[in-house]
């Protein structure tokens, strides 16, 4: 007789089953319809919150795009990505995270569309009556106003009365701050800083845990949060198109860092987070939390990007912990001096004004000593004439090694001289290969990066001279030197001006057309300000080379 298969039991046709295996079989059939009844019921639970949330498949996906990104190890050292590796990776992320930014429109439209007209001010009016509550000895009122349309910068801090140089204008205790401690002790905080990421990065705690308070109509926080910027001029907020205007840069590769850091940490929240866009974890799903979109997240990260600051800690007055500081938060930046600071006494953050203002003029404050590149990539603009600008330009020796090798070959005979002028740099801390050096406005070249050349290109009578030396900083160790330091100065600077597929005048010329979006103007403006900088570097070098020595080493040995 032929056997077949009846619901796991084997049974010859036309044979008749004794009553116990019957009953066996009976069960086994009401078993295996009970669970393609589950299975069944699960599938349409699975599509119906599909059918809800449309957007948890395309944060899948995104999930999987960012977990496929391994970077290479060497040892237990991970190997620092290429320029290369990061433009494949950023672009290739672009238009997946596109679509789950639309499909998450259903949950964040409201949050995210530009504001209507009025809207802004209604908003800071709520937040001015907050402040005025929350910090009543703040001088809002006395001393300074909101002013939240018409400025160049869009909003800002105006003067309520004439005020005098060096004077008091806003006062924020620390009660009215919002800190990382708070974040950390928050439940919130409690379940997520217990993965290594979130303990090891306060700046991210204090995102997600402002981005939920936002979340929270209800929140303390509330009028200060809706009075805040819905969108920011921040690498993170470039498009493709945008981010290739920053092609040549020394600051290309961090924006797309940035952009690939931020999209990866928003997929481990989620992961991290219950019933919030993702992820599990019995204690995070006891939190009830709402849903977040990604561009509530990138929101919360840009606000902590943007206006972040320090303050002494209550329990150790050594250790700084990050805050938002509201009121003071809005004042725009000019270059100038630092009239920031801590008073213990009144436990409170203070600023003076770095210069007399008339009433209704708008109180600036200095946001500390940061180039150009850094003012773009955390507060998404640049300064003119920043005194403490500069290009960061990546040196190699031999100079014909390229960047992205990093064994250089070395004659033989050369060998000898060559850990010697290795030693002399180790000792300073300095590197042959992919080793950064500030190139100022003006063209010159810091100390340091004269001493790097000047190391790498002596013979052995200068090395002597050079191990004689008790100082990091070594100056000019004779003709020969000099024009050797200064020919490596030249090739290396000149190129990095290489790397830029356009020169100064078609930038200039890029800059007078009206077709630019707000981000490539400033990425244009960034880009243009290096090379005029490199290019004045590259022609001190030539100057140099032809005969005007002594003036310009000179004058290069006076700049730190």
């Amino acid at each position: 007789a032929r056997l077949h298969e009846d619901n796991g039991v084997l049974t010859k046709p036309g044979w008749q089953l004794p009553r116990e295996q019957e009953r066996e079989r009976d069960q086994v059939r009401i078993c295996s319809v009970d669970i393609m009844a589950k299975k069944k019921s699960g599938r349409t639970a699975k599509s119906n919150a599909q059918k809800n949330h449309p957007w948890k498949s395309k944060l899948a996906q995104i999930s999987q795009i960012v977990n496929s990104y391994r970077p290479a190890k060497v040892g237990a050292s991970y190997v620092k990505e290429t320029l290369a590796d990061l433009v494949k990776q950023v672009t290739y992320q672009q238009k997946p995270l596109g679509e789950l930014i639309k499909a998450q429109e259903v949950i964040d439209s409201k949050r995210h569309s530009p504001r209507e007209a009025g809207e802004r001010a209604s908003s800071g009016v709520v937040f001015a009556k907050w402040l005025n509550d929350k910090a009543p000895d703040s001088k809002l009122g006395d001393t300074f106003d909101f002013k939240w349309e018409g400025l160049a910068e869009g909003s800002g801090v105006v003067a309520a009365k004439d005020l005098k140089r060096h004077e008091l204008f806003i006062q924020i205790p620390r009660k009215a701050m919002i800190t990382s401690t708070q974040a950390s002790q928050s439940p919130l905080g409690k379940v997520l800083m217990k993965d290594p990421m979130f303990g090891s990065m306060p700046n991210l705690m204090l995102a997600v845990y402002i981005m939920f308070e936002r979340l929270n109509p209800e929140s303390m926080w509330a009028p200060y949060l809706n009075a805040l910027p819905r969108r920011f001029n921040l690498p993170l907020f470039f498009d493709a198109e945008e981010l290739k205007e920053l092609a040549g840069s020394p600051t290309y590769y961090d924006a797309l860092k940035i952009q690939k850091q931020t999209l990866r940490q928003y997929v481990l929240t989620t992961k991290l987070l219950s019933g919030a866009g993702g992820g599990g974890g019995r204690e995070a799903a006891g939190l009830n939390l709402p849903p977040f979109s990604y561009r509530d997240f990138r929101w919360a990260v840009s606000v902590v990007m943007t206006r972040q600051n320090q303050i002494p800690s209550t329990s150790d007055p050594k250790k700084r912990l990050l805050v938002l500081i509201p009121g003071w938060d809005f004042c725009n930046f000019r270059d100038g001096e630092l009239t920031t600071q801590f008073n213990d006494e009144v436990d409170a953050s203070e600023s003076f004004t770095m210069e007399d203002v008339k009433k209704g003029g708008q109180v600036y404050i200095h946001y500390g000593n940061r180039p150009n590149s850094k003012l773009f990539l955390f507060s998404g603009f640049i300064a003119d004439d920043n005194k403490s600008d500069y290009v960061e330009v990546v040196f190699a020796y031999p100079s014909e090694a390229a960047e992205d090798n990093y064994k250089v070959d070395l004659k033989p005979e050369d060998a000898p001289m060559a850990k010697i002028r290795r030693m002399m740099l180790q000792v300073r801390q300095l590197r042959e290969i992919i080793q950064p050096f500030r190139i100022y406005p003006d063209g010159k070249p810091s100390e340091i990066c004269l001493t790097w050349c000047r190391i790498c290109v002596c013979n052995k009578a200068e090395a002597a001279e050079v191990l004689k030396a008790k100082t990091a900083v070594i100056s000019s160790l004779g003709k020969r030197n000099e024009r050797a330091a200064y020919a490596l100065l030249k090739e290396n600077v000149e190129r990095s001006l290489q790397k830029y597929p356009t020169t100064v005048d078609q930038d200039r010329k890029l800059l007078d057309t009206a077709t630019l979006s707000p981000n490539a103007r400033v990425a244009v403006r960034l880009r243009l300000a290096e090379k005029v900088t490199l290019q004045k570097c590259a022609k001190r070098a030539t100057e140099f080379l032809k005969g005007n020595c002594e003036t310009a080493s000179a004058n290069d040995n006076k700049q730190v």
